[in-house]
């Protein structure tokens, strides 16, 4: 998308080695190596040169191993060559680990207990989960009783010394604690909620403890079921990376962006709801818009963005120099449409109006009746900024502190006469 304008204190260790403790078995203290994640929002393109050198670099340069999964995919052995052809030809040395419930003549068990395979994975430098039916990790890399396999503490094993673990799709999805599993509408999910083991369950929890992590997130409108996932099982913060785009975890520390389009930073600390309304709702949301070269730390989420995004690409509507471009007051029928989001949030920035409205409900029932929605009401404050940058690489935007009410509504079908 183009603009369209411009440690420990010694003493303490000292007490540990005379009190006969292992700073080793201490979960808090314990030193530990952390690599890199990276989370591909799906819809790669072989040509984007951005992610795929990032990609290289972190896995430590060319000649570098990957181990590649095509665990999730519903063709497996096709989809494990194709990426491999692909890392060839980018100077990586790819193998791929036939462990897929849908790949023929494969005995899961067998790999998954294979010291071969399992040592040969903790080796390589980096790690790469396909694309496909994310529950497919879940069942295959977790055994029955919650238990991890060896498989999946060899996967961990590279990220936590200091190697790289990225995912696509579903392998993005896996990431965190929990994820959806079976969950494309998303008005039902808001109307009805989640269960567990149905539209949700649980991830690998390889990305922070408090990130509820999802994908293809623009171009499928899916902050929707994101904010539903947060509420109900108590994330402060969701991220959604788009397509052809990826979010670079480093040292468990901070987050980037790279790649075409973005990312949105949803922060619920501040949200408040009403125990009186049973249905979906929530108050004073927080969002942001992040784009190739912005970057953001964890413990404040402070967002810097790129050096592309100069001081005369901001826009702050609180300034007295502020002259809004886009002059219509934005509202739309269908907020979960392809990039519906990213398109009201700069708009409402860089425009007059304080607010922007986006609805969503089931047109085919109020075309003849009464139907649940509801309304999602989008809101400007002191610190609302943007930057539209015309040389910006990739998307031209960085979008900072939009605020969102959620409340339900009925539609009063029928929704219009021929």
């Amino acid at each position: 998308m183009h603009a369209d304008r411009y440690g420990l204190p010694l003493c303490f260790l000292i007490l540990l080695f005379l009190l006969g403790v292992s700073t080793e078995t201490m979960g808090e203290t314990r030193a530990q190596s952390v690599g890199t994640l990276m989370l591909f929002g799906g819809g790669e393109r072989d040509s984007n040169d951005i992610l795929w050198r990032e990609f290289v670099a972190k896995a430590g340069g060319k000649g570098a191993t990957i181990a590649i999964f095509p665990t999730a995919s519903s063709f497996p052995e096709r989809t494990g060559e194709l990426f491999a052809q692909h890392m060839r030809q980018l100077g990586l040395e790819p193998f791929v680990v036939p462990l897929a419930p849908q790949l023929k003549g494969t005995d899961l068990q067998s790999v998954l207990r294979d010291e071969s395979w399992i040592t040969r994975v903790r080796n390589a430098k980096g790690v790469f989960l396909a694309g496909g039916e994310q529950q497919r990790y879940r069942k295959t890399l977790v055994e029955p009783d919650g238990q991890e396999t060896e498989m999946l503490k060899s996967i961990r094993s590279v990220y936590e010394n200091g190697g790289l673990v990225a995912g696509t799709s579903a392998g993005t999805a896996i990431m965190s604690r929990m994820m959806f599993i079976d969950a494309e509408k998303i008005l039902p999910v808001l109307v009805h909620g989640t269960t567990v083991g149905k539209e949700v369950d649980h991830g690998l929890g390889l990305f922070p403890h408090d990130w509820f992590v999802d994908q293809h997130f623009l171009t499928r409108g899916r902050f929707g079921r994101t904010l539903v996932a947060m509420k109900t099982f108590s994330f402060p913060f969701g991220i959604g990376i788009d397509e052809d785009t990826a979010l670079i975890l480093e040292e468990g520390k901070r987050i980037r962006v790279a790649g075409y389009r973005g990312a949105v930073v949803l922060d619920a600390r501040e949200a408040t709801s009403q125990p009186s309304e049973t249905r979906f709702h929530w108050n004073r949301l927080r969002l942001h818009y992040m784009s190739h070269g912005d970057s953001m730390e964890l413990d404040n989420l402070k967002i810097t963005p790129a050096k592309e995004k100069r001081d005369q690409d901001k826009v702050d509507p609180t300034s007295p120099d502020f002259k809004p471009y886009y002059l219509l007051k934005q509202f739309y029928n269908d907020i979960f449409a392809n990039t519906q989001l990213l398109d009201l949030m700069y708009k409402l920035v860089d425009g007059p109006h304080e607010d922007a409205i986006g609805l969503t409900f089931d047109g085919d029932e109020a075309r003849s009746s009464e139907t649940p929605g509801f309304e999602f009401r989008f809101y400007r404050g002191g610190d609302t900024v943007s930057w539209d940058s015309p040389i910006a690489v990739g998307d031209a935007y960085t979008v900072l502190n939009v605020y969102l009410d959620i409340k339900p509504i009925v539609i009063k079908g029928p929704l219009y006469q021929p």
